[in-house]
């Protein structure tokens, strides 16, 4: 091992060496073709629909400090437009189009590139299954996007120095079947007397879906004297993928008691001015996503080959037949929301009494404002 270790190391000095002798500068950048780097997931249960377009980039300063600048990251111009189209009888003709308004959101995450403010695209809908108002944000909404039309999407670049292209169907029929909206949650029950955490099991239709994610959101109030402010965490159940996904139905079964009441005290802080805390609400969340997602995430994953060689894999094409990183695709989120009122429990009696006043969360100031353990005087009651 040391013979070799010797023998590399000569190599190298040997080389660089030759190279030296050559070439005095050498070129680590080389020759950087510019690759847009696209991502865009449709999603007809929303109203406002998003693509975020940057670019690679190369140069000779330090590439950490040049990614925590914005525009590095971008083009200098690009418009881009989503078009559906619909077969009617024996023609496929464009329905309706889109061009997409550019904005800049400031809640990205802290990370190796530049935060909190991102630049995307966007363009809006009525989501499908409500009757509210559409966001203000636009005077002339259309209808929801459409089950069986193609969405084709077209991305101009710098003026048409690069035309990048990508198309999707939409996901459909994913829903929550379990648990029921009237049936609250059970993580704590007894066996012969002797309480013990337990799970609740998720189910939902896949419809088209490939990849499905299921997640709950426990919403709650901090209260600083009468004063309340609405805190939240997402809790992430599980995720199937792949050959995981079969049939028309899946099931999750990550919801475990224990894991919960643990999560609460986590994101609970122990700020000596708060006064109480309330359950508001639980939100259950099932995101169906296409195969193309599918493939995207299972050929993205970290790599546990020794040589760590990856393929690599995108829906998107140039017209020029250059390098384009990203996908176009598409998804449908379902959600489920139990809210905590006088009358109504989000958590049945035990686990409602756990969050209240057992030993994993029981220090985090929770009362209830059921009506019924109000009446019956339970210690751990709001008064």
């Amino acid at each position: 091992m040391r013979f070799l270790q010797f023998s590399l190391y000569t190599l190298l000095l040997a080389s660089a060496a030759l190279v030296s002798s050559c070439k005095d500068d050498i070129d680590f950048a080389g020759d950087h073709v510019e690759t847009p780097v696209l991502f865009g997931l449709l999603d007809k249960s929303d109203s406002l629909h998003y693509v975020k377009l940057t670019r690679t980039f190369a140069g000779s300063n330090n590439s950490i400090d040049v990614a925590l600048i914005d525009d590095s990251s971008y083009f200098q111009s690009a418009d881009i437009v989503i078009e559906e189209w619909a077969t009617i009888g024996n023609s496929t003709s464009k329905i309706r189009s889109w061009v997409l308004r550019d904005t800049v959101l400031t809640n990205k995450v802290p990370g190796a590139f530049y935060s909190p403010n991102q630049k995307v695209y966007y363009f809006q809908t009525k989501p499908f299954n409500t009757l509210t108002p559409p966001d203000i944000a636009d005077p002339n909404p259309a209808t929801a996007l459409k089950d069986g039309a193609t969405y084709k999407m077209i991305a101009t670049i710098n003026g048409g120095q690069i035309v990048v292209n990508g198309e999707t169907g939409l996901v459909n029929s994913v829903g929550i079947t379990s648990p029921s909206l009237n049936s609250p949650y059970a993580f704590v029950k007894t066996v012969n007397g002797v309480k013990q955490y337990s799970s609740a099991t998720i189910k939902g239709n896949n419809g088209n879906a490939k990849v499905l994610d299921a997640r709950i959101q426990f919403i709650f109030d901090e209260y600083f004297g009468n004063t309340p402010v609405r805190k939240s965490f997402i809790w992430k159940i599980g995720d199937l993928n792949g050959d995981q996904v079969v049939g028309s139905t899946s099931s999750f079964t990550g919801a475990n008691g224990e894991t919960f009441y643990q999560l609460v005290n986590q994101n609970c802080t122990n700020d000596a001015t708060i006064t109480r805390r309330k359950l508001i609400s639980m939100r259950l969340i099932l995101t169906g996503g296409s195969e193309d997602l599918s493939k995207y995430i299972l050929i993205n994953k970290p790599s546990s080959s020794l040589a760590q060689n990856k393929p690599s894999f995108t829906n998107l094409s140039r017209a020029d037949g250059g390098p384009v990183i990203g996908l176009f695709s598409s998804r449908m989120t379902a959600k489920q929301d139990k809210y905590s009122t006088p009358n109504v429990r989000v958590l049945d009696y035990l686990s409602m009494k756990e969050l209240c006043s057992g030993p994993i969360s029981g220090l985090k100031l929770f009362c209830s404002d059921f009506q019924v353990d109000i009446n019956n005087n339970e210690s751990w009651a709001c008064q």
